[in-house]
């Protein structure tokens, strides 16, 4: 199904997209990958499968979590011990701290 409506079949049951103990949060934080880029892998994320044409899944959650494990998006790297922004994820985070300000 497309993410939007898996998210809006979700919302209508009254459930979150991506639940507090979602095993996500639990990788993010034994990498040490920081909360903030956890959130903005997600939101384009959803910005990007809300697209038309966009592919269909059935689990939109088990897809995050390979997307976060797999830096499907390329929006950080490794630095030694300290996670950074590449290029692009630098582009994603002005585009929605542009979307957040409008």
């Amino acid at each position: 199904m497309s993410f939007q409506t898996w998210a809006s079949d979700l919302k209508a049951k009254g459930e979150k997209i991506i639940p507090s103990d979602d095993p996500v949060y639990a990788y993010a934080d034994g990498i040490g990958l920081p909360r903030d880029f956890l959130r903005l892998a997600w939101v384009e994320f959803k910005a990007r499968y809300s697209e038309p044409g966009a592919k269909r899944y059935r689990d939109w959650r088990a897809v995050f979590r390979k997307a976060v494990r797999g830096n499907w998006l390329k929006l950080w790297y490794l630095d030694g011990d300290d996670f950074l922004l590449t290029t692009v994820g630098h582009q994603a985070q002005r585009t929605h701290a542009e979307k957040d300000a409008a």
